[in-house]
């Protein structure tokens, strides 16, 4: 599995504060070991955001992403915000 980051990940990444951004490195880590891992609470959007999976990174932080197959998975990060953020 490759990891990539949407633009708009990286630039939503970057304006969190530096506390949460180590919780989403630490998020990120767990993932490329473990994808479905319990904490992450990973499941499939509905509606508008079908094609998309969201994980948790604790407290009120959620990513988004995507997978694209070619000759092996490849997983986008899309989005980063609270819930409010992203589904408001």
């Amino acid at each position: 599995m490759k990891i990539e980051y949407h633009k708009d990940f990286t630039k939503q990444f970057e304006k969190l504060q530096k506390w949460e951004q180590k919780r989403v490195l630490s998020t990120l880590k767990l993932f490329e070991k473990e994808p479905f891992a319990e904490q992450l609470r990973n499941h499939q959007l509905k509606g508008e955001l079908s094609k998309f999976r969201s994980i948790s990174s604790g407290g009120d932080i959620r990513l988004h992403y995507y997978e694209k197959e070619s000759d092996h998975i490849i997983v986008i990060f899309v989005a980063i915000g609270s819930h409010s953020q992203l589904y408001g």
